[in-house]
């Protein structure tokens, strides 16, 4: 008899140590949903900083395309302003995923390039004058705080 009595004790410490043996494991498994969780956070910034990255460089290269089509109007705007920039222009770049961009102009400076230079095309001229400017593409997505701004360096002569 005194056989059974002790396999009644053993009973209940299985029940007890298989209940914490549970409790471990769903801790394991929430914690590991946690985990994935962020990490799927982490991958949506990347890829939505990727994408206005990619969209600011799209607006400056917008404004880089009207440069080269002869449309100099946002240049001759920032040397003329108090603040040497041009006026913001508005840039549709993926209005699906709420992706808008912007590109404007900055004056810097001018810029002499003296006798002998090979930017001095005019042999019988002293100096050419260039200008510098800046060129910048900005982009931001709706909804997800991502903003990106890309700068572009010009010289016009």
């Amino acid at each position: 008899m005194t056989e059974l009595k002790a396999g009644r004790q053993e009973r209940g410490a299985v029940l007890i140590v298989s209940l914490v043996v549970l409790l471990v494991l769903t801790l394991i498994g929430v914690a590991g949903m946690n985990t994935s969780v962020m990490q799927e956070r982490m991958a949506v910034n990347a890829q939505n900083s990727n994408r206005t990255f990619q969209a600011a460089e799209s607006s400056a290269s917008a404004l880089t395309e009207r440069l080269i089509g002869n449309d100099l109007s946002l240049l001759r705007e920032s040397m003329q302003s108090a603040d040497n920039m041009s006026s913001s222009v508005n840039f549709t770049v993926d209005a699906g995923n709420g992706v808008a961009g912007t590109y404007q102009a900055r004056y810097l400076g001018e810029i002499i390039a003296g006798s002998g230079s090979s930017l001095d095309a005019n042999e019988s001229s002293t100096a050419l004058d260039g200008y510098r400017y800046e060129l910048s593409g900005t982009a931001t997505m709706a909804g997800t705080g991502a903003t990106s701004t890309v700068f572009k360096g010009i010289e016009y002569y």
